[in-house]
């Protein structure tokens, strides 16, 4: 994975209404290649390279914008497909998405008891998705219009409108719970 290949794919998904197809793999390539332009920035800057610094971090920078374009559009197919009901070819990640959009739409389980703070979303794989299982993920609702957040990682999070999905660092999300502005998901196993 690099730049060029998420420029290609987000070229396909904005030309095309359809779904792009992705390895089952997609995702953890993308953190692979974030982690490998941080660890280069990183080194360069314990050996004294600014330029060479620099030139890491602006690929970084590429990269998490690329992602964000492709995953937004991925996203709005996805919640067309989920109104419609069709699933379409997606990554185990999105399959996910796609069956908590559907549930939404279909108005299971999502009719929460008042001070409830952790939803459980079962697991969806198949008998051959067992083998490429992807690690736990949570996820938040959230229950109230947000600012920018800050997080210990000094990343921004949102802004968040009411009913937002939202990934965000697990302290973050205790603060949210703790002051019921949004309910925990547990996305898988």
């Amino acid at each position: 994975m690099d730049i060029i290949k998420l420029r290609e794919l987000l070229e396909n998904e904005l030309s095309s209404p359809y779904l792009t197809e992705l390895d089952d793999e997609f995702y953890k390539e993308f953190d692979s290649l974030v982690k490998a332009l941080k660890l280069g920035a990183e080194t360069s800057r314990e050996r004294g390279e600014d330029v060479e610094e620099r030139l890491y971090l602006a690929q970084l920078t590429i990269a998490e914008k690329l992602m964000k374009e492709i995953i937004k559009v991925r996203l709005h197919k996805i919640v067309d497909l989920a109104v419609d009901g069709v699933p379409g070819d997606m990554s185990p990640e999105e399959r996910r998405i796609f069956h908590i959009l559907r549930a939404f739409i279909e108005r299971e389980e999502l009719s929460l008891p008042e001070n409830i703070q952790e939803l459980e979303i079962p697991d969806t794989a198949t008998a051959e998705d067992t083998s490429k299982r992807v690690p736990v993920r949570e996820a938040y609702i959230i229950l109230v219009d947000l600012p920018r957040i800050m997080g210990v990682d000094m990343r921004e999070y949102g802004p968040f409108h009411q009913g937002d999905l939202a990934v965000i660092p697990p302290e973050i999300g205790r603060v949210l719970l703790e002051r019921n502005a949004a309910i925990k998901i547990r996305l898988g196993g």
